[in-house]
């Protein structure tokens, strides 16, 4: 029958032979990834993807080397699950904060942090790299102890966390400058390190206040 067959329908089906074996090893992890931890399970599907594109020599743009990049992709998959817990914290300070200032601020984590979050998934799609759409069990736990909480006891807790937390994420942010060879994400960490020591010296004069009452 093969010699009925015309080139080009030949050439279709090669095609998605191999576009469907090439997703093998990503269906794969999917399935036996049994976690909840939704960083977890884009660290999984994104090795999956790496390890794939590792054993296949037909790479045929940079665009698609980028996903390759082990340490972009773990601090795209890092950044977003610290991003999301910003505004997810910032909406509790909407109901739960007393203090104005330290309300402000919580305004403030909303809107920034949903705009960088915005840019890490524009980075993330184009170089096929798994983003959490949640944070991760680890940061889940962090928010619900710090929703529990009584109103008198928020606002110092809240921004104690928010201390340590950008402190915490301007190291790490600088360390993937260093690491990264990819060239956008630079520009997206360079352009947001400046953001995040504007909220370390606004959260930390908050806490001063905090601790003068």
């Amino acid at each position: 029958m093969a010699e009925y067959l015309c080139p080009s329908i030949i050439n279709i089906m090669i095609m998605k032979f191999a576009f469907f074996t090439a997703l093998i090893p990503v269906m794969l992890a999917a399935c036996n990834n049994s976690s909840n931890d939704s960083v977890e399970k884009a660290d999984s599907t994104n090795k999956a993807r790496m390890d794939n594109s590792s054993d296949t020599t037909a790479k045929t743009s940079s665009a698609d080397n980028k996903s390759d990049d082990k340490a972009t992709a773990d601090f795209l998959v890092k950044a977003m699950d610290g991003g999301i817990m910003e505004v997810d914290l910032g909406n509790i300070v909407k109901t739960k904060a007393r203090n104005e200032r330290v309300k402000k601020f919580g305004e403030m984590m909303i809107k920034d942090h949903t705009e960088a979050n915005g840019k890490l998934k524009e980075l993330a799609a184009s170089r096929h790299v798994e983003v959490p759409s949640r944070v991760s069990n680890d940061k889940a736990d962090m928010i619900g102890k710090l929703n529990k909480k009584d109103r008198k006891d928020f606002d110092k807790a809240y921004i104690d966390m928010m201390v340590d937390d950008h402190q915490e994420d301007i190291k790490e942010f600088e360390e993937a400058g260093n690491k990264t060879n990819d060239t956008q994400v630079k520009q997206f960490i360079n352009s947001t390190l400046p953001v995040l020591r504007k909220h370390l010296d606004s959260c930390t004069a908050i806490r001063d206040a905090l601790k003068s009452k």
